[in-house]
């Protein structure tokens, strides 16, 4: 989906969450699902859960289990307000321990690359001065994020 399809439907979700119209977010929670679905039917694929007949005349079914990594459409919901909670709570802090959150929780950057980009982008810091900035940022972020633990 592309980027400007995604932000038309999050808006429009969120004017659904607003309106507190529960089947309008579930619907396009599961828009892309469907559309998956539709063009599945038009190309004529298959199904892994249609009835399939042997040489003998016997019928079994072609079934097997794939695991889904979809999110339920309240799942979906939830996962937003934490991202959304996050993003506040980022919002507290300093801009570099903003970033230096971000790239140790986020992108599993190591202290020592982190404290060679804080070096080169703002000011200069050593790994251990990175990690305690991250020890005290995590410290302030955590008591904003209590009730999503």
């Amino acid at each position: 989906m592309s980027n400007k399809l995604k932000e038309r439907r999050d808006a429009k979700i969120a004017k659904a969450v607003e309106a507190k119209n529960w089947d309008e977010v579930s619907r396009l929670l599961q828009q892309e699902q469907s559309n998956a679905e539709r063009r599945d039917r038009y190309h004529h694929k298959r199904s892994l859960e249609e009835s399939v007949s042997r040489n003998d005349g016997k019928r079994r079914e072609r079934y097997e289990v794939v695991a889904s990594s979809d999110l339920n459409p309240e799942e979906a919901l939830i996962l937003e307000e934490l991202r959304q909670a996050i993003r506040e709570a980022k919002a507290s802090l300093s801009e570099i321990d903003r970033k230096i959150v971000e790239m140790i929780a986020e992108q599993g950057s190591s202290y020592k690359e982190t404290a060679r980009y804080v070096t080169e982008h703002y000011k200069k810091m050593s790994d251990v001065t990175v990690k305690s900035h991250y020890c005290k940022a995590l410290k302030k972020l955590a008591p904003l994020l209590k009730t999503y633990c």
